[in-house]
């Protein structure tokens, strides 16, 4: 993929795929796009190669290898991999390609996805009747951080689980959090175990709203708020 825009330095492309690198202001890039992408093509034996030039744009080409043979038969999944069960999450994220990616990796657990991509969309949502589980949420959003949405949840869904999916490097000096967290980037494994946590702990069962508003429950992932 070539573009012509404003190009790296050399400095900025040695980085690029450095998790949670990015040469955009706070809030406006997570620095996980270009680590995932070449993460996954090292896990399928390939590589992502960068070249840039300031002024001349970029060139990105994904390196993946031929499959020799057919594939063999998947084994069943071990019974300890299996889902407990079925969960309705909310997931909150500004970021669409990792909110994308997350929700595969929640849809393939077996669990159905609410999207909000903002933190007052989420509250929107909670206000709502609509059944939730667990929310998921990131922490470096506009307006709004996700600690403060978790907060701001609290007050209308107090026994809602939560779960925080963020970097420690994320979070401001001297804040102190007592919330359930998932360290980016982390793999699908990782995110089952984490959820098999929360939800087995009895507080996952269908949560209402405290509010006695209403709102039209979302037809679809990221719906605008």
């Amino acid at each position: 993929m070539v573009d012509g825009g404003t190009g790296m330095s050399p400095d900025v492309l040695k980085r690029a795929i450095e998790p949670f690198f990015s040469s955009k202001p706070v809030g406006k890039g997570t620095g996980l796009g270009l680590s995932m992408v070449h993460g996954l093509a090292v896990q399928l034996g390939g590589a992502l190669q960068l070249s840039s030039a300031v002024g001349k744009g970029t060139t990105a080409a994904l390196v993946l290898p031929v499959a020799t043979a057919a594939p063999e038969a998947e084994s069943p999944a071990p019974a300890a991999q299996t889902v407990k069960r079925s969960a309705v999450i909310l997931l909150v994220d500004d970021d669409p390609l990792i909110a994308m990616s997350t929700m595969e990796m929640l849809e393939d657990l077996g669990h159905r996805v609410i999207g909000a991509n903002s933190a007052p969309h989420a509250l929107d949502i909670i206000r709502s009747d609509q059944e939730i589980d667990l929310m998921m949420t990131d922490h470096v959003m506009p307006g709004m951080t996700g600690i403060e949405l978790v907060a701001a949840s609290r007050k209308l869904r107090p026994q809602l689980p939560v779960l925080l999916a963020t970097g420690y490097a994320e979070l401001p000096d001297g804040i102190q959090v007592d919330l359930p967290r998932l360290a980016k980037p982390y793999h699908q494994d990782q995110l089952r175990e984490r959820l098999d946590q929360l939800l087995g702990q009895g507080a996952g069962q269908h949560t209402a709203a405290t509010s006695a508003d209403s709102l039209a429950t979302p037809s679809n992932l990221f719906p605008s708020p």
